[in-house]
């Protein structure tokens, strides 16, 4: 084989893989549900699925939280309730559970997130930002 058509074929062959590299880079950066996320056809996910604190979760979560919980203003924090979604003025607001604390609860459904705002733990759907369950650690 003559060295222009080796030259042609390794450059057509990078060509690709850098058109590749890019495609797969563009769609990682995309918005969506996080991996391994089911797509829901119909009916309600959240009723599929069931997630229980446990009584000893509150206190781990006031013992992590408790400096966060003097600061709370518990006349005007927003009322959660599992079946209902985040309102949407506190949905940016909603910080995941550090690991050191998820790992002594248990885990959440497939495709369900952990997180605490305001006194509460919630384990909601990030996608519909439907809360599965919710523990108000102030009570």
């Amino acid at each position: 084989m003559p060295s222009n058509v080796i030259i042609k074929h390794t450059i057509l062959a990078l060509a690709s893989c850098a058109a590749l590299g890019t495609a797969a880079m563009s769609q990682a950066q995309q918005p969506g549900p996080p991996p391994g996320h089911e797509q829901r056809h119909g009916g309600d996910h959240a009723a599929q699925q069931r997630y229980d604190f446990r009584d000893a979760d509150r206190d781990q979560l006031r013992r992590h939280y408790d400096g966060d919980l003097k600061r709370v203003d518990r006349d005007h924090r927003p009322d959660f309730h599992a079946g209902q979604p985040v309102p949407s003025a506190y949905r940016g607001k909603i910080k995941p559970l550090p690991q050191n604390v998820r790992r002594d609860l248990p885990p959440p459904p497939r495709g369900y997130q952990m997180g605490y705002y305001g006194g509460y733990a919630v384990v909601y759907d990030p996608v519909s930002f439907t809360i599965l369950q919710v523990m108000d650690i102030l009570r």
